[in-house]
C-alpha cells in the first residue's frame, strides 16, 4: 500500500454548506462529490457545448464532455504519481468547466461584455444600459461572467438536487473549479461576483480551502488543451503533419524521453508518405505530447514537494497548521506543481507557453473558427435582449430562481419564495402569475438590484445551454 503524500489536501478542514446526509463508509467526502457532479444535469450537457469546433460537424473534434474526462485522466495519472488525493483530484477535473457556455470562449466573452456596466455591449432598457452607476453599487459582487466562477455557481446554486446549496459540494472541491484557471481576464473590467462565493471555499479559522490537488487539475486542464488542438487543427487542416511534427520538437524535444523521440521519428516517417495513415500519426502525436509533458511535471513537482516538505519542516502533526497559515499566492505554493524546478533557469514554463500560442495562432483565428465565434456571440446578444425585453419567455425555473433571489425586494409575495423547497410546493402557474405582476412594478421602479438580478438570471440560463439548444432557441424567437 502506498504511503500518501503528507501534503495531500488535509480532510480535517473538509466542510459544505449544509450538513451531508450520512453515507456508505466506503465513499469518502470527495468521492461523493465527484459523483454529484458526474451525475448532475450540468455535466451531461458539456457533452453539446463547444471546445474549439461547433459540435455536430465532424464526430471526432472534442466538445467540452471529451475535453473534461481527458483532463480527469491526466490529473489523475499526476496526483496517482504523486501520492496526492486521486479522489479530490477528479472531482476537481470533473467539475472544472460546468460553468462553460455555448460557443466556447467566445460565449464566455460575449457574456462578460454584457455584464458589464461599463461595456460598449448593451441590452435596451437594462440596469447597465446608461453608464451612470453609482460608486457604491458597482462595487457589490455582482458583474461580469468567467466560466470557472460560473462553475462554482452552477455546484453551489443552480443545480439543486441537494437542497439549497446546490449540490452541496466540499469547499475544496469548489475552490479547486474556481481556480483551474484565473480569477480575471487579462483586460480586466468589474469582474467581481466570484466574491459571492467566498464562504463557500473557505475553511475553519481563516483562509481558503485551496489545495496541491487544485493546481494538478489547472496543469492537466492545459496539457490536455494542448494535445487535442493539435489533433484537431490536424483533423480541420489548419496544421499539416509537418507543421505539427515541427512545433513538437521545437518545444518538447530537450524534455522528451528516447522512447518518445523514436515514436516522433515514427511520426516524420509516417507523415512524408502520400497517403499517410491520420488515425496512426493522430495518435502518435498524442501519445508524444502527453507522455513528456505528463512524465516531465510528475519529475519537476515530485522534488518540489519534497523540498517544500523539508523546507518547511512539515509533518504530519502541523499539516493542518500549515496549509491553514499559508496562502497559496505564495510563489512557492503555486509553482510547486509546474514543468520547473525551484531556484532552476530552465523556464521550461516560458518556454512551454509558445506551444499553446502556435496552435493559437493556426486554429483559433482560422475562417471556420471566426465565423463560429462571431455567429456565436451574435445568438448569444440576440436572445439576452429577447429575455430582457419580455423575460415571461425564461422557463419556470429560471423564474423561481429569480423569485427567491428578490424576495426581500418583494413587497407583496416576496415572502413565498424562501427557497427552492417553498418552490415545489407552489404551482409554476402562481410563481408566472406573481413574478408578472411583480416585475411590471420592478420595469416602473429604479430598483437596480432586482434588475441586475434579472440579468444574471439570464446569463445563468444562457450559459447553461448547448449549442444547438442555443442555436433552436434563436430560430424559434427570431425565426
Amino acid at each position: 500500500m502506498r504511503n500518501e503524500n503528507i501534503l495531500r489536501a488535509p480532510r480535517e478542514l473538509i466542510s459544505r454548506m449544509e450538513k451531508a446526509s450520512e453515507s456508505a463508509e466506503y465513499r469518502n467526502d470527495f468521492m461523493r462529490d465527484r459523483d454529484r457532479i458526474m451525475y448532475c444535469s450540468a455535466f451531461r450537457r458539456l457533452d453539446g457545448k463547444t471546445q474549439i469546433y461547433l459540435t455536430g460537424k465532424n464526430d471526432h473534434r472534442r466538445n467540452r464532455l471529451t475535453h473534461t474526462l481527458e483532463v480527469a485522466q491526466i490529473a489523475r495519472t499526476i496526483s496517482q504519481a504523486l501520492d496526492l488525493d486521486v479522489d479530490l483530484t477528479e472531482a476537481i477535473a470533473l467539475g472544472h468547466d460546468l460553468g462553460h457556455t455555448p460557443f466556447g470562449h467566445a460565449g464566455e466573452q460575449i457574456l462578460n461584455e454584457i455584464m458589464q456596466p461599463e461595456s460598449e455591449i448593451k441590452i435596451l432598457q437594462s440596469p447597465f444600459y446608461k453608464n451612470d452607476i453609482e460608486k457604491d453599487k458597482k462595487e457589490k459582487p455582482i458583474f461580469g461572467f468567467k466560466h470557472n466562477i460560473q462553475s462554482v455557481r452552477v455546484a453551489a446554486v443552480l443545480e439543486n438536487g441537494y437542497g439549497n446549496a446546490g449540490l452541496n459540494l466540499t469547499n475544496y472541491t469548489l475552490w479547486g473549479m474556481m481556480h483551474h484557471s484565473k480569477l480575471q481576464y487579462k483586460n480586466p473590467k468589474n469582474l467581481n461576483y466570484y466574491k459571492e462565493f467566498d464562504k463557500n471555499i473557505s475553511v475553519k479559522n481563516g483562509g481558503e480551502a485551496w489545495s496541491f490537488e487544485s493546481f494538478v487539475v489547472a496543469q492537466a486542464d492545459e496539457i490536455a488543451q494542448w494535445h487535442h488542438d493539435l489533433e484537431d487543427a490536424l483533423r480541420s487542416g489548419a496544421l499539416s503533419p509537418k507543421r505539427i511534427n515541427q512545433i513538437i520538437e521545437e518545444i518538447l524535444a530537450t524534455i522528451m524521453s528516447d522512447p518518445d523521440k523514436d515514436l516522433l521519428l515514427l511520426m516524420k516517417d509516417c507523415s512524408e508518405k502520400d497517403n499517410y495513415d491520420e488515425k496512426k500519426f493522430v495518435t502518435l502525436a498524442s501519445k508524444v505530447v502527453v507522455n513528456t509533458l505528463v512524465t516531465h511535471i510528475v519529475k519537476c513537482s515530485k522534488q518540489n514537494l519534497l523540498y517544500l516538505i523539508k523546507e518547511k519542516n512539515i509533518g504530519e502533526i502541523n499539516r493542518e497548521e500549515f496549509f491553514q497559515g499559508t496562502k497559496w499566492e505564495d510563489d512557492f505554493i503555486k509553482e510547486a506543481i509546474g514543468f520547473d524546478l525551484y531556484g532552476k533557469s530552465d523556464n521550461m514554463k516560458k518556454k512551454l507557453k509558445s506551444f499553446p500560442e502556435a496552435i493559437k495562432t493556426e486554429i483559433h483565428h482560422s475562417p471556420e473558427v471566426e465565423r463560429m465565434n462571431a455567429k456565436g456571440q451574435y445568438i448569444i446578444r440576440k436572445l439576452f435582449q429577447a429575455y430582457y425585453s419580455h423575460p415571461q419567455q425564461l422557463p419556470d425555473i429560471s423564474i423561481a430562481r429569480f423569485m427567491i433571489a428578490t424576495r426581500e425586494k418583494n413587497d407583496c409575495t416576496g415572502g413565498h419564495y424562501i427557497d427552492m423547497d417553498s418552490i415545489y410546493k407552489m404551482s409554476f402557474g402562481q410563481i408566472r402569475s406573481e413574478f408578472e405582476e411583480f416585475w411590471k412594478n420592478v420595469e416602473k421602479s429604479k430598483k437596480f438590484y432586482v434588475k441586475t438580478c434579472m440579468m444574471r438570471t439570464i446569463c445563468d440560463h444562457i450559459a447553461s445551454m448547448t449549442d444547438h439548444y442555443a442555436i433552436e432557441e434563436y430560430e424559434k424567437l427570431y425565426g
